[in-house]
């Protein structure tokens, strides 16, 4: 009888503790501008990486270019590549804010990240 005790104390805290990791926010690694096509206009294509956790629902990306250009797009959390159409002059560096919605546990989080 003890050891059924222990045996489904164990269980229900490892279910807990999967539970918790599953919860937390995918942090948003990376978000680099890959490619810039020479199309009227300008669409800039953006790959992200996420690490682990529950991903975002949806992501907002915001793209500016040094020579003026910029850009947004909004996606759903489990794509990793999107491209954004870019109104000014492309080129040069680009910096890209993020900013990534989460519904953990019922409650709206959320995080904002730049790179570039």
């Amino acid at each position: 009888m003890q050891w059924r005790r222990w045996g489904a104390i164990s269980i229900g805290v490892l279910a807990t503790a999967a539970l918790i990791v599953g919860a937390r926010p995918a942090r948003l690694r990376l978000a680099r501008v890959t490619h810039v096509s020479a199309a009227t206009p300008p669409v800039a294509s953006i790959s992200l990486l996420y690490g682990r956790g529950a991903r975002p629902q949806c992501v907002v990306l915001d793209v500016t270019g040094s020579y003026g250009a910029t850009g947004s797009a909004t996606i759903g959390g489990d794509q990793e590549f999107v491209e954004a159409p870019l109104a000014g002059v492309p080129g040069g560096t680009y910096r890209i804010e993020a900013t990534l919605a989460y519904r953990i546990g019922g409650f709206l989080m959320l995080r904002r990240a730049t790179f570039g």
